[in-house]
């Protein structure tokens, strides 16, 4: 079987990592924009067409990465962030209470306070598993890096390009904004070279079997 997404998507990955660690005046910003756009492409492979890249985007993360690598967990902060916006306290509160009892000062990774969707809707069962998807970290990771960084050269408005840990294999931690009551998520560039290359090879190891029919309703859509 020939690998040829894999060494290609490693490559990707080889000149990522050395502008993430600043080499040639590179950036988080670099790094994160080829990345995400490997992973766009590994999508689009699986799913051609257009007026679709979000959609297969999660859809593939969510399919083809293992389970270890977390796609679709839940980011609890973010999701306290859009129910304040939307007016829903009661809903809030209970997150809050169950899920983010720490210090304003404490540094948080996703390890420590994100959950999946069903632990979620066990506590809150008015919760539509559509507002749930749209803060999973396969979408934000589209949403806050992929589509920040590519359409105007910096993170989303709920994101940031400044890791709060350097502890490997911790795919995002949280930073604190004085102007803004939630936390803003950063996205650590070894996961998502992880997510990349484990997206690969899973696509190449079905390669007889793509490209694919869309869905008859994406995941993210709920």
């Amino acid at each position: 079987m020939e690998a040829w997404r894999t060494d290609w998507t490693r490559g990707k990955r080889d000149v990522a990592l050395r502008l993430a660690s600043r080499e040639c005046g590179g950036s988080y910003g670099e790094a994160v924009i080829i990345l995400c756009a490997a992973i766009s492409a590994l999508a689009a492979d699986v799913w051609p067409g257009r007026g679709k890249d979000r959609a297969r985007f999660v859809e593939a993360l969510r399919e083809f990465t293992p389970a270890s690598l977390n796609v679709t967990r839940v980011s609890i902060p973010l999701l306290v962030g859009h129910l304040r916006q939307e007016g829903r306290d009661p809903e809030r509160r209970q997150l809050e209470q169950a899920f983010l009892d720490y210090s304003p000062s404490r540094v948080l990774t996703g390890d420590e306070v994100d959950k999946f969707e069903d632990e979620i809707i066990s506590l809150c069962p008015g919760l539509d598993r559509r507002v749930l998807r749209e803060c999973s970290y396969a979408n934000l990771l589209y949403q806050e890096i992929r589509s920040g960084y590519a359409h105007e050269y910096r993170p989303g408005s709920r994101a940031d390009s400044w890791p709060m840990t350097s502890i490997r294999n911790t795919p995002v931690s949280y930073l604190n904004w004085v102007d803004d009551p939630d936390r803003h998520i950063h996205f650590h560039v070894d996961w998502i070279e992880d997510v990349a290359v484990a997206l690969a090879e899973a696509i190449d190891a079905v390669e007889k079997t793509i490209p694919r029919q869309d869905p008859s309703r994406w995941w993210v859509h709920g």
